[in-house]
């Protein structure tokens, strides 16, 4: 009993500790023109059968590189239209994107190298 006691507060915790403005939110892989500006084109959610509009976004996104020709979904820590800033926790490139497949080259030499060290 105390355990289930404990672990109901220990979860409650913890669920209060995590920052409730957190959305996904996908980046089209096209920009847009908007007066003299190049916008980025997003929407919030990130199901594929969403039929949300895309938004124009002027703005600049923070701890993310936007690879043009390339549909990104992302963890933002939030998101207010009216900023010209998204802060960016994690992006999630397509996986056959440069970005992603650099990605990809780096973790296969970390992991090749970790091996050799291993095997001597």
């Amino acid at each position: 009993m105390k355990r289930l006691v404990f672990a109901i507060i220990l979860g409650s915790i913890a669920f209060s500790a995590y920052p409730q403005n957190e959305i996904y939110m996908k980046v089209s892989a096209d920009q847009i023109i908007e007066g003299s500006k190049r916008c980025y084109q997003i929407k919030r959610g990130y199901a594929r059968r969403d039929k949300t509009p895309w938004e124009p976004f002027c703005g600049e996104f923070t701890n993310f590189y936007y690879e043009p020709g390339y549909e990104y979904t992302m963890h933002v820590e939030k998101y207010d239209p009216q900023a010209d800033t998204i802060r960016v926790i994690k992006a999630i490139a397509r996986d056959n994107s440069a970005a992603y497949m650099k990605q990809l080259e780096l973790r296969k030499k970390g992991t090749e190298k970790t091996s050799e060290d291993s095997a001597e």
